[in-house]
């Protein structure tokens, strides 16, 4: 499931003050990369203006500056050019381009419900992970030609 995130939006930052203190568009970064490597799905983010400093994104997110638009608008128009813009996700806790993607045919969320998501898939993933097993290390022990008694 692809997710594209308004990244300005959601870090309350213009592109002005990101780019002179790159430091919490960093930090965003990190954080989605370890929602992303934790299988939550495909995530792009999205920057208003261009890109800083040509920096290379965190494993499992892409990074798209939206000059010469705005990200709004650049989201809208990759949801309008979509083959499938019912399978996108667009999080952003702005109404206006919510409201304007869903009318695309996207789905939405807000950053609370989108960690609510993932912390909730992150607890379904633990729990039906397999349970530790006990070893018997005797029956080891013998099934690699070794005395069970040596080893204690």
């Amino acid at each position: 499931m692809p997710y594209w995130f308004d990244g300005n939006n959601l870090i309350g930052q213009s592109a002005a003050v990101a780019r002179q203190d790159p430091k919490t568009r960093r930090s965003f970064l990190g954080l989605v990369s370890n929602y992303a490597t934790a299988g939550g799905g495909r995530f792009t983010v999205f920057f208003d203006g261009d890109d800083p400093g040509s920096s290379i994104p965190p494993r499992g997110v892409r990074v798209r500056y939206s000059a010469p638009f705005s990200t709004d608008d650049a989201i809208l128009r990759q949801a309008e050019g979509a083959r499938s813009p019912s399978e996108i996700i667009v999080v952003t806790n702005d109404h206006g381009l919510a409201a304007r993607c869903r009318h695309a045919g996207a789905k939405t969320m807000d950053w609370r419900q989108f960690t609510g998501k993932m912390a909730a898939r992150s607890h379904a993933r633990l729990e039906s992970a397999p349970k530790d097993e006990k070893v018997n290390l005797d029956d080891w022990s013998r099934y690699f030609g070794l005395d069970p008694d040596t080893l204690k």
